[in-house]
């Protein structure tokens, strides 16, 4: 499943110079989600960092991961997924033991298996972080991330500057209005987790 409106406003515009202007997106909060993922997970040892050597975005990504990861002293066991074959051979293949919860680097997996990772780890009991509430209702532990349609003003003001002759590389990159902690409570007591409560007071929606 595929995010349509991530799709339509949340990409960069280019010019020839080399210049890059548009929105960011959750790959500039990879390591809030990995802190916040320990803080809600004091277990969390051996973290499956799920990726895709194709998108471009994922050696960023992954970097910002071990480095937020080294100094929480938690593991990242990196496994390639490029498909929902490969996501469902690879979490029927897990360990006991092997993975204390699951997290998606690459841009490109988040936009298209969302759905599948969260089964999957619903069904391996495993605490998955999330960028988009939308998979927290559906049963992933938590997210952190924008909310995609606060990007449609800025996303229509920057076009409209772009069609009138302005420069994309003159227009700034700009961070998301409001980002949003969600934390599911439900899939919490599922896999027997005690959220702390300054936790819960912290986050913007709490699913019971």
């Amino acid at each position: 499943m595929t995010d349509p409106i991530a799709e339509g406003f949340v990409k960069s515009f280019a010019h020839p110079g080399g210049n890059v202007t548009g929105f960011a997106t959750w790959g500039e909060f990879y390591g809030k989600e990995v802190e916040l993922f320990k803080e809600i997970v004091p277990r969390l040892r051996k973290l499956l960092v799920l990726i895709d050597r194709q998108d471009p975005a994922t050696e960023r990504a992954v970097a910002e991961i071990r480095k937020t990861a080294a100094a929480l002293k938690v593991t990242p066991v990196e496994r390639e997924v490029t498909n929902e074959g490969d996501a469902e051979r690879l979490f029927r293949s897990l360990k006991q033991g092997e993975a204390d919860g699951v997290f998606i680097a690459s841009p490109n997996l988040r936009n298209k298996l969302p759905s599948v990772i969260v089964a999957l780890s619903s069904q391996e009991r495993l605490p998955l972080a999330m960028h988009r509430k939308e998979w927290v209702e559906k049963g992933a532990l938590f997210s952190y991330g924008y909310t995609p349609t606060q990007y449609a003003p800025a996303g229509a003001a920057y076009i409209d500057k772009i069609l009138k002759g302005t420069k994309a590389g003159d227009l700034p990159v700009q961070q998301p209005p409001r980002l949003e902690f969600v934390i599911n409570l439900k899939t919490a007591k599922q896999i027997r987790l005690t959220i702390p409560p300054n936790l819960l007071y912290r986050a913007d929606k709490v699913i019971k």
